[in-house]
C-alpha cells in the first residue's frame, strides 16, 4: 500500500498550509494596498468628488442619480465625460490585443530566426508539413487586427482552435487556457448581436473563466512534494532566479540567507498563486498588478523562461479590465513611474539573457499600459453578461482545471504544472485523489468497456534500463547540466540533489530540435555534470506510446523493465523485485522474454501504440526515481 494516508499527511502538512493561507493573506493586502496608492485619490469607486460626496454609485447633488451618472443634463466625472462601453470599443481592444499574442511566434521567426528564447511559445507548423500558419493564420491574424469585427474574430479564433488541437497532446497548459478561452469567444460571437453584444456576452464569461483556472493552477501546489523541499519545483526555480539576479560572492550557496528564502520558497509561491488569483477574481485592478509582479518573476528566469505563459496572460488581462487600453493611449499624466520602471525591468531581462525577444517586449509594453491606464483613474465598465455562457465557461473551466487529473486525463498539459503531482499511483495531493481511470484498469478484474481497459488499463511499469535513444530523449530528460552551475550550488546547498529534469519539454520540442536549442532552457551553455541516468516508472499507456515512436525511427534498442505494484512511492518502485521484460529489437527482429522465459502476446511492450483519440488528451508524467528518495517525487518541467 502507498504511504499516502490522506489525514495523517493533512496533519503533517498543517503547519504550511497555515503559513500559505497567512501569506496569502498578506499578499493580496499589500497588492490592494499599492493598487490603492496608484489610483488617483481624487476618485473612489468610478465617481467624481466635486466638492460633495459620492457614495456605492450615486452622485448626491440633491437630485437622484443611477448607475454613477449625475443627472443633471450633463455626464460629469471630474468635469469630462465619463468612458463607458459605448464609448470605448471592448471587442476590437480584446481582439487585437489577442492578435498580439498570435503574432509573437511569427514575429520571432522573421526577426530571430527562431523563437527566440522563451521556452515555450506557441509552435508554428513546419512549411514542409504543410503552410497551415503562414497561409492562413497569419493572413487571419492581420486582417482581424486591422478589422475586429465578430466574423473576421470568429474565423481567426476557429483557425487557432483547429491548431491547437493538431499539437494536442504536445502543448503547454497555458495554450490549453488559451484555447478554452478561444471556445468561449466562438460561442459568444455565433450567439450574433453585434460588437457591442459579443463583447459584453464574452468578456464577463472570459474573466470567470480565467479566474477558475488560475484557482486550479494554485490548487495543485497542494501536494506533499511540492512542501517537501528537497524534490519541490518551488526552490528549484527560485534558485534560477536568484542565480539570475545575485552573485555566488553576493549570496554564497549554503549562506543562511539563501537556504531561508529557499526553504520558505514552497509556501510563498503557493501563496503567491493563491493571492493571484483571489485578487483577479475580487478585485481586478489589484489581481492584474500582482499578476504582472508573478509573471515577471517567471520572465527572469534565465532557463525556464516560460515568457509565453507570461505573455499569453497578458494579453488577456484586458478581460478583466475592459478599456484600460483604451484609457492608457489617451492623454494622461502617468508616463514617468511606469514607463521607468518597465524600461528598468526589461534592463535586467536584456542582462540575464544577454537580448530580448518579442514576448518581452510586448509583455513590458502591455505592462506599461495596464499600469498607465491604473494610475490614470481607469474604471472598467459595467457589462451584462449572459448567464447562459458564463455557467458554460466557468464548468469547462473547472471540468479541465479540478476534474481532469482526478479523473486521469490530461496529466502535462493540465493545471498541474510545477506543481510536483503524483497523478497516478497513490495521490500526494493533500484533498483529491488522481489517476482514477488507470487505478481502477490497474486490476486485472476489470476489463469492461474493452476499449477503457485497452486505454487505461496495464498498471505500472519501472523502466530499469533502455539503449533507446528517442526513449532516453525523452525520459528521464536529464537537464542537469543545462543548469546555471550557481542555481545547482545554492540547491545542493540546501540539501536537494540538484538534479533538473526536463520532461514536459522534451515532450513538447520532440521533432522540433531547432527551435529547442533557440529556446532559454538551452540557450545558457552545458556545465560537465556527472550523473547516472536513473530508473522511472510510468503508466503502461506510455510505455507503449514511447515505444511506438522508437519504431516508427526503426530504431535498434534493448529495453529491460518491471511491472510495479499500483500503489506506492519513489522508494518501495526502487526496491520492488518482480519480473524482469527484456525486449530487443533489431532490424525489424524483436524478441521478449519475461523472467528468462518467452512472453506472452498480452505483455505490454507486444501492444499496439495506443488509440489515436487518446494521445490527445494524455500525457502522462514519469516519475524518476534518485538514490535517497523516499515518499516524495522530483520536480520536473
Amino acid at each position: 500500500m502507498s504511504d499516502y494516508d490522506k489525514i495523517k499527511l493533512i496533519e503533517e502538512y498543517a503547519p504550511d498550509l497555515a503559513a500559505t493561507v497567512v501569506v496569502t493573506a498578506v499578499l493580496v493586502l499589500a497588492a490592494y494596498f499599492l493598487t490603492n496608492l496608484m489610483e488617483p485619490k481624487e476618485s473612489t469607486n468610478g465617481h467624481a468628488k466635486n466638492g460633495k460626496e459620492a457614495t456605492n454609485g450615486h452622485a448626491k447633488n440633491g437630485k437622484e442619480a443611477t448607475n454613477g451618472h449625475a443627472k443633471n443634463g450633463k455626464e460629469a466625472k471630474n468635469g469630462k465625460k465619463e468612458e463607458t462601453s459605448e464609448a470605448v470599443n471592448l471587442l476590437a481592444e480584446y481582439g487585437r490585443a489577442w492578435c498580439l499574442h498570435q503574432f509573437v511566434p511569427f514575429v520571432d521567426k522573421l526577426v530571430l530566426g527562431s523563437y527566440g528564447q522563451a521556452m515555450d511559445n506557441r509552435m508554428l507548423k513546419p512549411w514542409d508539413q504543410g503552410p497551415d500558419d503562414w497561409m492562413i493564420r497569419l493572413p487571419l491574424l492581420v486582417l482581424s487586427f486591422l478589422f475586429p469585427i465578430p466574423s473576421v474574430l470568429l474565423i481567426a479564433h476557429v483557425a487557432n482552435i483547429v491548431s491547437w488541437f493538431y499539437w494536442m497532446p504536445a502543448v503547454w497548459d497555458h495554450m490549453v487556457w488559451a484555447a478554452l478561452l478561444e471556445f468561449t469567444f466562438v460561442l459568444a460571437a455565433l450567439a450574433g448581436g453585434g460588437k457591442e453584444a459579443v463583447a459584453k456576452r464574452f468578456l464577463p464569461a472570459a474573466r470567470m473563466e480565467l479566474c477558475v483556472l488560475y484557482w486550479s493552477a494554485a490548487f495543485w501546489k497542494l501536494t506533499t512534494s511540492w512542501y517537501t523541499v528537497r524534490g519541490s519545483c518551488a526552490p528549484v526555480l527560485l534558485s534560477e532566479l536568484m542565480a539570475g539576479l545575485f552573485t555566488p560572492e553576493l549570496v554564497p550557496a549554503g549562506s543562511l540567507f539563501a537556504n531561508t528564502f529557499l526553504k520558505i520558497a514552497p509556501v510563498f509561491v503557493a501563496a503567491l498563486e493563491f493571492a493571484v488569483a483571489y485578487c483577479l477574481t475580487f478585485r481586478p485592478a489589484a489581481g492584474v498588478v500582482l499578476a504582472l509582479a508573478f509573471h515577471q518573476t517567471i520572465n527572469l528566469m534565465p532557463m525556464t523562461y516560460a515568457g509565453g505563459f507570461s505573455i499569453s496572460m497578458c494579453c488577456r488581462f484586458v478581460i478583466f479590465l475592459p478599456g484600460i487600453v483604451t484609457k492608457a493611449l489617451g492623454k494622461s499624466d502617468s508616463l514617468l513611474l511606469p514607463l521607468s520602471l518597465c524600461v528598468a525591468i526589461g534592463a535586467a531581462m536584456f542582462a540575464i539573457h544577454s537580448g530580448v525577444d518579442t514576448a518581452c517586449v510586448l509583455f513590458l509594453t502591455l505592462g506599461f499600459l495596464y499600469l498607465r491606464g491604473i494610475m490614470s483613474g481607469h474604471r472598467a465598465s459595467r457589462l451584462g453578461g449572459a448567464a447562459w455562457l458564463s455557467f458554460l465557461a466557468i464548468l469547462v473551466g473547472f471540468v479541465y482545471g479540478f476534474l481532469a487529473p482526478v479523473v486521469g486525463v490530461m496529466a502535462m498539459a493540465s493545471s498541474t504544472m510545477y506543481g510536483n503531482v503524483k497523478q497516478w499511483g497513490g495521490t500526494n495531493h493533500l484533498v483529491v485523489p488522481t489517476g482514477l481511470l488507470q487505478e481502477h484498469y490497474a486490476d486485472p478484474k476489470n476489463t469492461e468497456p474493452a476499449w477503457a481497459s485497452d486505454a487505461f488499463g496495464g498498471g505500472l511499469i519501472r523502466v530499469d534500463e533502455t539503449t533507446s535513444p528517442t526513449m532516453r530523449e525523452l525520459c528521464p530528460a536529464e537537464a542537469t547540466h543545462l543548469m546555471l552551475p550557481y542555481a545547482r550550488d545554492l540547491l545542493v546547498g540546501v540539501g536537494t540533489p540538484g538534479r533538473y529534469f526536463e520532461l514536459y519539454a522534451a515532450r513538447n520540442y520532440y521533432n522540433r530540435d531547432d527551435d529547442h536549442g533557440s529556446s532559454a532552457l538551452h540557450n545558457r551553455g552545458n556545465t560537465t555534470v556527472e550523473v547516472s541516468q536513473p530508473p522511472y516508472v510510468e503508466p503502461a499507456y506510455e510505455l507503449r506510446r514511447v515505444l511506438s515512436l522508437a519504431r516508427k525511427k526503426g530504431e535498434s534498442f534493448t529495453l529491460k523493465y518491471t511491472p510495479v505494484p499500483w500503489f506506492g512511492t519513489p522508494k518501495s518502485y526502487a526496491e520492488y523485485q518482480g519480473e524482469q521484460v527484456v525486449l530487443e529489437e533489431s532490424n525489424g527482429k524483436r524478441t521478449c522474454t519475461k523472467a528468462g522465459k518467452p512472453c506472452e502476446d498480452s505483455e505490454v511492450a507486444l501492444q499496439p501504440a495506443p488509440q489515436y483519440w487518446l494521445t490527445k488528451v494524455l500525457h502522462p508524467y514519469p516519475l524518476p526515481i534518485l538514490p535517497g528518495d523516499t515518499r516524495e517525487v522530483h520536480c520536473s518541467t
